[in-house]
């Protein structure tokens, strides 16, 4: 039996995602000496008018009559806003073969319901596909591509983008208390949080605090409460001569709390006149 593997096989992104009507297909990728790509229909098939997700193999009528290939895998729609947000759809080891070359998922995610869960960035949807152990019978894949190179690193246990690894190391190495006390233990939750707090950090150092937006300033108080409840500690924020920007930031997300407080109020009322 095939087990589910907690390493990435490959990822891609879709971009004009709500324009697009329709298959969208990746490129073939390989693990294991076995080739695959993935096709999406981001707005449904014939039975559906959610997106659904298919595994395929390729070129299934150019293999032998008794070739068949078993294993797990599944999809995850990624929400960069909120990484609990992130949908997982499972498969449980089904078998590929001539006469059934591809399995998938029929989501229940719609397109309005990716556009008011954040799913979208600039129009934009990224999926991960993760696959297990490979069993095959009649024979591998007779040209194989070379499995892509990985562009992450792992740095203290958590996977990384190549450019963030000085800022990531930076963190471990002056406050090695940032990570400690974290809660989840999910190998890709935790990587996940650690994209959020490299991307806080990243935006916070690089980019002129007045140059932020309301929508940034928003997303980042968002991300740091997420990373907070998670067990991260943050004092790295106030490094460096950064103090006063992290305290001038902390007065600006407050305002901006206020004001939003404020006009929930003023919505509330006047829907009840």
């Amino acid at each position: 039996m095939a087990n589910h593997t907690d390493e990435m096989t490959y990822s891609f992104e879709i971009d004009n995602f709500s324009q697009r009507n329709t298959i969208f297909r990746t490129p073939i990728f390989s693990t294991r000496s076995c080739n695959w790509f993935v096709y999406v229909y981001p707005k449904g098939d014939k039975i559906s008018k959610n997106m659904s997700l298919w595994l395929k193999v390729p070129d299934p009528l150019l293999r032998p009559l008794c070739w068949s290939r078993q294993t797990s895998f599944r999809f995850v729609v990624v929400n960069p806003s909120d990484v609990n947000s992130s949908r997982s759809f499972k498969s449980i080891d089904p078998i590929f073969n001539k006469g059934q070359p591809f399995w998938g998922f029929r989501t229940d995610l719609s397109l309005s319901k990716l556009q008011e869960g954040n799913f979208l960035v600039n129009d934009k949807l990224k999926i991960e596909v993760y696959i297990g152990t490979i069993s095959v019978h009649g024979g591998l894949d007779p040209h194989v591509l070379p499995e892509k190179k990985k562009e992450t690193v792992c740095v203290n246990g958590f996977q990384v983008r190549d450019s963030q690894v000085k800022s990531a190391k930076w963190i471990f190495e002056t406050y090695p208390e940032t990570v400690l006390y974290i809660q989840p233990r999910d190998p890709q939750l935790k990587t996940a949080y650690m994209n959020i707090l490299l991307r806080i950090y990243e935006k916070l150092y690089n980019s002129p605090l007045e140059k932020l937006t309301e929508g940034e300033l928003s997303n980042i108080s968002k991300g740091l409460l997420d990373l907070t409840q998670a067990g991260f500690k943050l004092e790295w924020k106030k490094l460096s001569g950064y103090e006063a920007q992290a305290k001038e930031l902390e007065k600006q997300l407050k305002s901006l709390e206020l004001m939003m407080c404020n006009l929930k109020a003023e919505i509330k009322l006047k829907a009840e006149r």
